[in-house]
């Protein structure tokens, strides 16, 4: 009892953060499905993907709806892919981890708003094939953000993240030179990863860049029904990073 009165301000952030990462987490569900179909969060009540009813309060439950249905629309049993419960999970992880990291901060407003924009833009990858640039400026914003409050000047992430961009542009270019296939950056999800990653470390921590581009290597020389699998171990990184620094 004496460590639940001394921690008690504690426990009670981590009740909160279980609630409201899963419930932001519902919301980035939404922006994960309209964002790809050219609607936005607040165009419409929330809704069934395959019959269009519009959803009551009890389907929104973040997590507890979809296991209460197993996984399927309540009104026309079509299914409710797995992947929106796992962002509402992912979230409330995020929400956890931050919090103990940062507590209730600056840090964490812009660390969790960074972990939401990194885990629906790797959710739009795996279902779409591609980077939301929007999304992406979102995460980046973040990140400037934080660096900029603790460092007190733009050059340290605005430099990590161009001298990235360089490099990998540079290396694209010379890979598509010797495939003989079109040089087509915007269209390679994985450049605009590891800038994102880039911009959170100064010069001296780019080692740890290592660990995404052995992962992007290794996904490469898999088999390709084996490859959309790297958004879960470099979402991981990417949501580490803010933790790890």
């Amino acid at each position: 009892m004496d460590w639940i009165a001394t921690h008690q301000a504690l426990l009670i952030g981590l009740v909160w953060m279980v609630v409201l990462g899963p419930a932001v987490g519902n919301y980035a569900c939404s922006v994960v499905y309209r964002l790809p179909r050219g609607l936005t969060p607040f165009q419409r009540h929330p809704f069934c993907g395959h019959c269009d009813t519009e959803l009551a309060p009890r389907d929104l439950f973040p997590i507890l709806s979809w296991c209460s249905t197993q996984g399927k629309c309540r009104y026309c049993r079509g299914p409710i892919p797995a992947i929106y419960t796992v962002i509402e999970a992912a979230c409330g992880i995020v929400f956890v981890g931050y919090f103990l990291q940062f507590g209730i901060s600056e840090g964490f407003i812009l660390t969790a708003s960074y972990g939401v924009f990194v885990i629906i833009l790797a959710a739009i990858q795996w279902q779409q094939g591609w980077v939301s640039s929007s999304v992406f400026v979102y995460a980046l914003t973040c990140i400037a953000l934080m660096r900029t409050l603790a460092e007190g000047t733009i050059y340290g992430w605005a430099g990590s993240a161009f001298c990235m961009l360089v490099l990998a542009l540079v290396w694209q270019r010379v890979a598509t030179w010797v495939s003989k296939k079109p040089f087509a950056p915007l269209d390679t999800p994985w450049i605009w990863w590891m800038v994102l990653m880039a911009a959170w470390l100064s010069s001296a921590q780019w080692t740890l860049l290592i660990v995404p581009a052995v992962l992007l290597v290794l996904f490469r020389l898999a088999s390709p029904w084996a490859r959309p699998w790297i958004m879960v171990p470099m979402t991981a990184v990417a949501l580490c990073l803010p933790v790890v620094l």
